[in-house]
């Protein structure tokens, strides 16, 4: 490339990044504002967010309500752009008018292990309150039994749902089968709501042979109905 060619493309460049910082730095501020900053709504009457938007040439639109508890009712919520953008002035922004979201309602418990019940109400916007025990035959300790109010009842957001969970099965006294014959022994274990158990043979000379002459657990003591009795027969 000769002298003359490189000055002539060194020149064109230097105007070129010349007219580049007029435009940027004399010409640019002067020119227009073509687009605005869209401020955040959430939490506003619609006056106070139309007010908010003609300062700043944008167009309210509403597009309708929605249950909402992140906001107080009849504020503005969800909208769209989000509050930061920057969109053409005469622009649109759309929103919500919130409203009170649903009453929570109780959740079904029953069956449910405690923890996991807990769990449910915290998703449900409500709490466990007194929890109490109960017998069950049916249930397994600590699984949910029933709740107050029952499942489908409407409280205020945080509300109390008190639970009676399943203390295992019932307790019963274990009738006395001591000096009865195995086979009566289990007869009357069986009436009784329990099971004769293990069987082993000992030697007892105030007892007949054939006889109990020990059960463990004792008669009269506290057993879960269905446990078993464990038998020592005379020999």
């Amino acid at each position: 490339m000769g002298r003359t060619s490189f000055s002539t493309v060194f020149l064109s460049a230097l105007a070129t990044a010349g007219t580049y910082l007029i435009m940027y730095f004399v010409v640019g501020p002067r020119l227009p504002v073509t687009t605005s900053e869209v401020p955040s709504l959430a939490g506003l009457s619609v006056d106070q967010a139309r007010a908010l938007l003609d300062a700043r040439a944008l167009v309210l639109v509403l597009d309708g309500e929605r249950p909402d508890d992140k906001v107080p009712p009849h504020t503005l919520s969800r909208q769209t752009p989000l509050g930061g953008s920057r969109i053409h002035r005469g622009g649109e922004v759309h929103a919500f008018v919130a409203t009170p979201p649903p009453p929570p309602t109780v959740p079904r418990l029953t069956g449910m292990p405690i923890a996991d019940a807990r769990e449910a109400l915290v998703k449900a916007r409500l709490r466990a309150g007194l929890v109490t025990e109960a017998p069950s035959d049916a249930a397994e300790r600590g699984v949910v039994l029933t709740s107050a109010p029952p499942a489908g009842g409407e409280l205020k957001v945080d509300g109390v749902v008190d639970l009676v969970i399943s203390s295992g099965p019932s307790a019963s006294p274990v009738p006395q089968v001591i000096g009865k014959r195995l086979s009566k022994a289990k007869e009357l274990l069986e009436q009784a709501g329990f099971v004769a158990g293990a069987t082993r043979y000992g030697s007892n000379d105030d007892y007949d042979q054939g006889v109990v002459i020990k059960q463990s657990p004792a008669a009269n003591a506290a057993a879960a109905r269905g446990a078993k009795i464990d038998l020592v027969i005379n020999d």
